[in-house]
């Protein structure tokens, strides 16, 4: 999922599936993919919320700005920019430039 382009839609009814996305979001711009994981307990039915990637990030904003808080099949639905699963995050960039190895070879002085 690239994290500009995908949106987060959730609170729809369990009826909804992947063709009432794609008809609902689509007049927003070219779908690239949708996702809707499956309830652990039920594996067959959608946990009530799903991803929607765009080919433009600007597709993205649009059904956000547009969607969020109207009604989809009776229920209010809420549409926000997705975020990046945890496995999907750079691991190392929280840790300190001068943590590295590499940087501390070619920058560290030597202590007097």
């Amino acid at each position: 999922m690239a994290g500009n382009r995908t949106i987060h839609v959730g609170g729809f009814p369990l009826e909804t599936d992947a063709q009432t996305l794609l008809t609902t979001f689509s007049t927003f711009g070219d779908i690239v993919d949708i996702q809707l994981p499956p309830d652990p307990s039920k594996p067959e039915q959608h946990r009530g919320f799903g991803f929607v990637e765009f080919r433009e990030a600007n597709d993205a904003l649009d059904a956000m700005d547009n969607m969020h808080q109207n009604e989809m099949l009776g229920r209010t639905i809420k549409v926000t920019l997705a975020k990046p699963s945890k496995g999907q995050q750079n691991l190392g960039s929280n840790r300190a430039i001068w943590e590295d190895e590499a940087w501390l070879k070619d920058n560290a002085k030597p202590l007097a």
